[in-house]
Parts: C-alpha cells; sequence; structure tokens
C-alpha cells in the first residue's frame, strides 16, 4: 500500500517533524511496524505532567490505524 496515498498533508507533516519521512512507494509490514514503533516511541518521550502524551497520542491516532491495516 503507498501510504502516502493514505495519509493526509497535515498527518505527513506530522510524522515529518518527528523524523519520518514518508516516499511515494509501498511500504512493507515490516517497514510500517517500524514507524509505528518510532510514533510510539515518540509519544512516551513527552511529558504526562501536562497532557502532552494524551495529546500527542489524539494527534497520531489516525495514522498508527492506517499502519495497522498495512500490517494485516
Amino acid at each position: 500500500m503507498k501510504l502516502l496515498n493514505e495519509l493526509s498533508e497535515n498527518e505527513t507533516n506530522l510524522l515529518k517533524n518527528i523524523g519520518i519521512n514518508i516516499e511515494d512507494r509501498s511500504y512493507s509490514q515490516d517497514e510500517a511496524k517500524l514507524i509505528e514503533n518510532n510514533i510510539i516511541e515518540d509519544i512516551w518521550r513527552r511529558s504526562s505532567k501536562n497532557g502532552d502524551i494524551q495529546r500527542a497520542n489524539e494527534e497520531y491516532s489516525n495514522i498508527l490505524v492506517k499502519l495497522e491495516k498495512i500490517e494485516n
């Protein structure tokens, strides 16, 4: 599946902000899992005291759902 076609511009920019550049090509299940792991690591690096983890989780939730579709 071409992930770039599945993501909105905002979602692509969110990924770029954490150092993940999505190319216009098909991604394997392993590549999708790696991207998902990088997103989860970024979420957990944030502060739980001021709600950053929850906000990041909400921001990335649609991307994670799309990545899970590739994995299955």
